[in-house]
């Protein structure tokens, strides 16, 4: 079976720091009928650089069509809030949301939280795979029809339809479910750049 192609843009722009310059790249995009668009961020200082995640929530009521992919750092933070924060873009944009991993392997970056070393980039990258894991279970904590919203009966969920994910790994344990419903597409978009999946199959216990 051939393989699918998609087109996209990266939204990038140093230097800016205008909702309404993101928003017309975006909708020229979309007019290009892209199928999606990324908006690249860090940890690393860099003058006037929005948040992504942020932005492309801005975005979601500005555009219709186009699925909007910001880069997610997973290092120096909690797959928790990771898997909460792209499941509230996927709500914001009607299930259009996509996540591009992300990873912080400089000493300035690992300075500025102060909790930790900077690791090796292939452990970045397993721990990385982790949190991508986590995320994804955490979504499928919710069964499609948990939300209830019952307003006879006080019921918002049905907790039968919750589950704990019980993840335990090398790099976290997370229990679960998860505090948000399923997100609109069930799984969004999860990308990672290809030496960045080589590396991760890599540093895996059972290698490629």
């Amino acid at each position: 079976m051939p393989r699918q192609l998609h087109l996209s843009a990266a939204l990038d722009s140093p230097g800016r720091f205008d909702a309404g310059h993101y928003a017309s790249l975006a909708r020229l995009a979309e007019r290009a009928t892209l199928d999606f668009v990324t908006l690249d961020d860090s940890f690393a200082p860099a003058p006037s650089r929005p948040d992504a995640l942020a932005t492309l929530a801005r975005l979601a009521p500005l555009t219709s069509r186009v699925g909007l992919v910001p880069t997610v750092t997973t290092t120096h933070t909690e797959p928790f809030h990771t898997s909460i924060s792209v499941n509230t873009l996927d709500w914001a944009s009607e299930g259009r949301a996509g996540w591009l991993v992300g990873v912080s392997a400089t000493e300035a970056e690992a300075r500025a939280f102060g909790r930790r070393p900077v690791a090796a980039e292939d452990e970045l990258w397993a721990e990385a795979a982790d949190a991508v894991e986590v995320a994804a279970r955490l979504w499928d904590s919710w069964e499609d029809d948990a939300e209830i919203r019952d307003t006879a009966t006080g019921r918002f969920i049905d907790r039968d339809k919750l589950h704990h994910i019980d993840f335990e790994g090398p790099h976290f344990s997370v229990r679960g479910p998860s505090i948000t419903p399923r997100p609109p597409q069930g799984r969004p978009v999860v990308a990672v750049p290809v030496a960045a999946a080589d590396l991760a199959a890599d540093a895996s216990p059972g290698g490629r």
